[in-house]
């Protein structure tokens, strides 16, 4: 079966990882792009696949009401395994994935074989490309660009200015994040923890940058407005504070569920954040397991199978093209 991924081209998916170096254009300017394991080609995105949540109906229909333009062309910047993207098959006519991990694309490259019907699979291009550059794209010839949970890996001025030259006039661009599970019925002890292994220096967060930390801890930060001012207007702006909620503010972008300590380490063990830390720390323990031990010890989690409630803290912007 040829691959959906080059339209008019026809492709050996088994072969991909050789198909991609060769079809796909790669512009490496990822020396500005902060250090990320999702790069390494043994990344294990499948896994990624597999533990990462979906998004909301709600998310999706809010951009689109807010869209309001043409849906021939979309494209999604750090698409990852398409987790985002495919969302998104039944309104546009062609989608195009961008993304500079090979591994990543492979896993798209396969769930669009096999869980996209075949009449749609045409539709579907991926390009390895770094968010700031992909001169494969054609200037004025987007109607919407997405990035879901994935532009802090980026140069954002550099992303932003690409963006704005692939997408026609009134083109949208829209991206969001959802920063961390919170655990509701385990107590502010939960959230230390997490801060303490996830976004601390002392273990996984040394390998966010100073800007990545902040960025997700304040819902993006206030420089954020005006850094997409300069190339976007009609600019809005929602979050959901699963611990600071103001029942006033309601976002379509709400996340909440049922999850066991099983499942969030999955989830912990999908981050580049632990990937980079197993690779600079093999011989110690498993920090996913430390980790989820002193969730289950402190917070008096009586098994790693016992369900809990989380809500996501999530944020989203909307933009149109000046």
């Amino acid at each position: 079966m040829s691959s959906p991924i080059v339209p008019n081209t026809s492709v050996d998916v088994g072969n991909l990882a050789q198909q991609l170096n060769q079809i796909l254009v790669y512009k490496i300017y990822i020396e500005k792009m902060p250090s990320t394991s999702y790069l390494d080609k043994n990344y294990k995105s499948t896994h990624y696949n597999n533990v990462r949540p979906s998004y909301p109906k709600t998310l999706i229909t809010e951009i689109l009401n807010y869209h309001m333009g043409p849906c021939e062309r979309l494209v999604d910047v750090g698409c990852g395994t398409g987790k985002a993207t495919v969302l998104f098959k039944d309104n546009f006519k062609e989608i195009v994935g961008v993304d500079p991990s090979e591994s990543m694309l492979k896993s798209f490259a396969d769930v669009i074989e096999n869980d996209v019907a075949e009449s749609e699979r045409g539709k579907f291009k991926l390009i390895k490309a770094p968010g700031e550059s992909f001169p494969e794209v054609e200037n004025s010839s987007v109607d919407l660009v997405i990035g879901a949970e994935s532009i802090h890996w980026c140069d954002m001025p550099k992303l932003f200015n690409e963006v704005n030259r692939v997408l026609r006039d009134d083109g949208t661009f829209a991206f969001w994040f959802y920063c961390q599970p919170e655990f509701m019925d385990l107590g502010p002890k939960a959230h230390e923890i997490y801060y303490k292994y996830g976004w601390s220096e002392q273990f996984m967060g040394k390998y966010l940058t100073a800007e990545q930390r902040a960025f997700f801890n304040t819902f993006g930060g206030p420089k954020l407005p005006e850094l997409l001012g300069k190339e976007f207007r009609d600019i809005e702006f929602r979050k959901h504070d699963a611990l600071h909620k103001d029942i006033k503010e309601v976002s379509s972008f709400y996340m909440d569920g049922s999850m066991t300590l099983q499942d969030f380490k999955g989830l912990v063990k999908s981050w580049s954040l632990y990937a980079s830390w197993k690779r600079d720390h093999p011989d110690e323990p498993d920090i996913a397991d430390t980790f989820i031990d002193e969730l289950k010890t402190e917070c008096s989690v009586e098994s790693e199978s016992t369900p809990l409630r989380v809500e996501w803290d999530t944020f989203h912007y909307l933009c149109r093209k000046k």
